[in-house]
């Protein structure tokens, strides 16, 4: 089997518990996944900026981040929210074009969206 590349995409806040608990089982399976990529957009992005109170969530990702696995957050929200870069967790890269535009570029790509 050809190893895969695996996208998440959500909108709300609540969903980082189930998603990072969704990536430690495919992270480990290094034999079947090449990239994982994950898209925070909505109220989702409120638990990756840098004041955060959800320390384990932070890590989390930090080392994730540190390990190979992308994460995104959109542009548009950023905007519509008036959150800066510098306010986020410095692991995370902007999707400048918004999330579907990113989700398309990486569908392109071969990522297998969830």
């Amino acid at each position: 089997m050809e190893k895969q590349k695996v996208l998440y995409a959500f909108n709300d806040d609540l969903h980082w518990e189930k998603i990072l608990k969704d990536v430690d089982h495919i992270y480990a399976r290094k034999d079947l996944v090449d990239k994982i990529a994950i898209i925070a957009f909505g109220t989702a992005i409120l638990s990756i900026l840098r004041n955060t109170s959800l320390e384990e969530i932070k890590t989390k990702i930090t080392n994730y981040a540190a390990g190979g696995v992308d994460f995104y957050v959109c542009g548009n929200t950023m905007k519509k929210y008036g959150i800066t870069k510098d306010q986020l967790i410095p692991v995370i890269q902007v999707a400048e074009e918004g999330t579907f535009i990113k989700i398309l570029e990486m569908k392109e790509d071969g990522y297998f969206l969830f």
